[in-house]
């Protein structure tokens, strides 16, 4: 039985910033596992990662873990923590044995390392830290404060070839994401990187938005046949005019076209639920049953002032109302049901400091509305009145 969270025993994660956290659902800003100038081969076995998992085997809650996994456990919600242990469960042992110290002995087995924040959309639930298409307009954007910038800490760090060098025996699975992973040289570096060294028998894992399948001389899909395992989660945020609406440069049609083409390697399409997404999700799982695909629905963590739970009461009705037809008229796996269960409950929950974090749904809103010389009531109708009296 997995104690606490499985992932400070068999995970590195390096952000594009190169600094080190214990996964990617830690606040920026939050206390990091280690900064940027840190040898990579220092950071698995560092003090921070030791108290880390002393923590965790004595049953203590690390504060950093607290809000991100075990209060959206709280509220109905399943985490990433849940996730993880679930899909590790038979890395169970290496937690039986830890050093008293809070060290062990094996090295990294699943390995996410953001080359770059580099990213062809501007979804409105992310931001210049981790989209480079966002930079020219983030001036414009209050919310935005760090002073926005191209970053790409790994792709050419002999340090960090050199450790691939010393974990390639015991690495197993890699974990790409972005900006848009499809779209960085790191990503197709490190992909012949393994070919050259005979190591192909790893899972590659990617979220991507799925925009983008040609990138220079790169044939993604020559370099994908190498490998033994490839999975694909793709983004979609929604439906349609309203997934196009929240991520700025997404076209649906291309998507469509783009899933056909990847549909071996997809296991499932990741929507992350907001505001923005909720109302139009049952028609996005309904079209990507008709293809034979999956759904999984992530709660949004951040930015707060677009959490689903800052809807209306009426359209909460309507949004569960909507998934109960759903399953009516669909069968679904059990890991399917519980997802969506558990996200209904998630959104039926009320939120702390409701009206300042509404003011700052509209004011954020309404700056990007301007930038993009489109409305938000034109595309949700339905939230008009709501909208209108924030």
């Amino acid at each position: 039985m997995i104690k606490g969270c499985i992932l400070p025993w068999i995970h590195l994660f390096g952000d594009v910033g190169g600094t080190y956290r214990l996964c990617c659902h830690i606040r920026r800003g939050a206390e990091s596992a280690a900064p940027s100038s840190t040898p990579i081969s220092s950071v698995f076995n560092n003090k921070y990662y030791k108290n880390i998992r002393k923590n965790f085997l004595a049953g203590n809650t690390p504060g950093i873990c607290q809000e991100v996994c075990y209060d959206k456990e709280d509220l109905g919600a399943e985490s990433n923590r849940q996730q993880v242990n679930k899909r590790f469960a038979q890395f169970s042992k290496l937690q039986d044995a830890t050093k008293e110290d809070g060290s062990i002995s094996n090295n990294p087995i699943y390995l996410d390392i953001r080359f770059s924040n580099k990213c062809n959309f501007k979804c409105r639930i992310c931001g210049p830290g981790s989209s480079t298409a966002w930079i020219k307009d983030a001036k414009y954007i209050s919310q935005f404060k760090n002073s926005p910038k191209i970053r790409d800490y790994f792709t050419d760090n002999d340090d960090f070839w050199e450790y691939l060098k010393q974990i390639k025996d015991s690495v197993k699975y890699f974990y790409f994401a972005g900006g848009e992973p499809l779209i960085m040289d790191g990503h197709y570096k490190l992909l012949q990187w393994l070919i050259d060294n005979n190591k192909t028998d790893v899972e590659l894992t990617y979220n991507t938005n799925l925009s983008t399948l040609i990138y220079k001389n790169y044939d993604v899909f020559e370099l994908w046949s190498k490998f033994d395992n490839i999975s694909l989660w793709p983004s979609v945020d929604g439906y349609k005019d309203h997934c196009e609406y929240s991520r700025t440069n997404f076209n649906w049609d291309n998507f469509e076209k783009n899933i056909k083409k990847v549909r071996k390697y997809v296991q499932t399409v990741s929507c992350t639920v907001s505001i923005y997404s909720i109302l139009t999700t049952v028609e996005l799982i309904i079209y990507l049953k008709s293809i034979g695909i999956s759904t999984y629905l992530s709660i949004l963590d951040t930015p707060t002032y677009l959490d689903c739970r800052l809807l209306p009461p009426n359209i909460k009705n309507i949004i569960i109302r909507k998934f109960s037809l759903l399953k009516k008229k669909f069968s679904f796996s059990e890991s399917e049901l519980i997802n969506f269960n558990k996200t209904l409950l998630y959104l039926q929950n009320d939120t702390e400091n409701e009206d300042y974090l509404l003011k700052e749904f509209k004011k954020y809103n309404q700056q990007i509305d301007k930038l993009n010389n489109i409305s938000f009531i034109k595309i949700y109708p339905e939230l008009e009145q709501w909208y209108e009296i924030i």
